[in-house]
């Protein structure tokens, strides 16, 4: 593959036939770092259930396709007020529809050439951006999407930073803003294997006894057992089934628990009957006796364990011991020993700060929503109104300490 990046062309390809996009997307993704969320599994269903009107970032080696990217352009507005166009990759722009949360978001690119190819697919879609417009990218790793991509003509070093030259022959410095981040949580079992560490010889003491108290008292009610769905019938019952457990947690309200959304049960309908014949999607019922502890939905992709979503039941009875009682944390433990036992090679809680990730994790990946656009007085505006809010808080602040 060649490796400069004069031998690539970017092409922008608005509403291009779908089985010309399948078969060049299946055969990229073979060439791809492996990633559930840029796999035709879930961008495929993805495209099928909410997206009609998209444009393609193409790039090209000679005849040979080495990027790929989706990008749906949304009106940006408060109320009547427009504030740009967003150009949302592989996502819609919507808030309900992104409900279904993509997480490790990329172009999906042949990975010999993935970082010279990433920046020329940047450029390419800001070529077509203009006044306010912001190309979103996320939820993702913090990659080089700028790099010293060339849009227009050239391209100059100033500083640290690079200028470029539109196609109006205008010289900008492209900003890149944080919308949102977190961090991912995963547990990779190779450091465990290499000093012949269990799980239990891994977690830390309090941990271990947290887990082993809640897990006595389970098997006291009869033993604890993890049920498999191994048919879509059975895949699209124990999904209907966490409905429950999960609007009880997180509520039922727009932008709360997912179960709430017709957009995220559609998609997720979808996937499990296109995912789950394959293994690929993997959702598990959890027992303890006749006691249901409730629902894990996980994706098994690129030798990993991927969690999405866990539905769990926190009804406590009166019983003191009951109080003590981690049903994530026990349901997490019996899944990272199942995964262990079949040869993954790890575990990741992905996106969200949590305890019970904490607890297992043994590496983290910072995670984020970025914004890329040209300097524009409306962004400007922004800034200055947030540097106001954040000195009023100090101040506040400050007067009541």
């Amino acid at each position: 593959m060649a490796r400069n990046s004069d031998f690539f062309q970017c092409e922008w390809v608005v509403n291009p036939d779908q089985k010309w996009l399948k078969t060049q997307w299946l055969a990229l993704e073979a060439r791809a770092e492996s990633n559930l969320f840029l796999s035709w599994l879930w961008i495929g269903t993805w495209l099928d259930c909410f997206v009609d009107d998209f444009s393609v970032v193409v790039a090209r080696n000679e005849a040979c396709v080495v990027g790929l990217g989706i990008i749906v352009i949304h009106e940006n507005k408060m109320t009547s007020l427009s504030l740009g166009r967003q150009f949302c990759l592989h996502r819609t722009g919507d808030r309900l529809l992104d409900q279904i949360w993509i997480e490790y978001n990329d172009f999906l690119l042949d990975r010999t050439v993935a970082d010279l190819v990433r920046p020329l697919m940047t450029a390419c879609v800001m070529n077509n951006m203009k006044g306010a417009d912001t190309f979103v990218v996320g939820v993702t790793q913090d990659k080089d999407f700028l790099g010293c991509a060339v849009m227009g003509t050239d391209t100059f070093e100033h500083g640290t930073d690079t200028l470029m030259v539109l196609a109006d022959g205008t010289v900008v410095l492209p900003e890149k803003e944080v919308g949102w981040e977190s961090q991912a949580f995963q547990l990779y079992f190779a450091p465990l294997q290499k000093q012949h560490q269990t799980l239990d010889a891994y977690l830390s003491r309090s941990a271990r006894y947290q887990i082993k108290r809640s897990m006595k008292i389970y098997q006291a009610a009869g033993g604890l057992k993890v049920i498999t769905a191994s048919s879509v019938a059975q895949g699209l019952v124990l999904f209907e089934h966490a409905a429950g457990y999960h609007l009880k947690r997180w509520g039922n309200r727009p932008g709360q628990s997912g179960f709430a959304n017709p957009h995220f049960l559609r998609f997720h309908q979808e996937l499990i009957r296109r995912g789950l014949p394959s293994g690929t999607v993997a959702i598990h019922h959890i027992y303890a006796g006749e006691r249901d502890l409730g629902v894990v939905y996980n994706f098994h992709h690129g030798n990993w364990v991927l969690f999405y979503l866990s539905a769990l039941n926190y009804d406590l009875s009166s019983s003191a011991e009951d109080r003590h009682l981690k049903p994530g944390l026990v349901a997490h433990y019996l899944l990272i020993q199942m995964a262990m036992e079949q040869g993954f090679d790890g575990y990741d809680f992905m996106g969200g700060v949590s305890r019970y990730k904490q607890t297992f994790a043994n590496q983290t990946v910072g995670f984020a929503v970025y914004h890329y656009r040209f300097p524009h007085l409306l962004y400007r505006m922004k800034k200055v109104i947030r540097g106001l809010k954040r000195r009023v808080w100090s101040q506040n602040n400050s007067r009541c300490s």
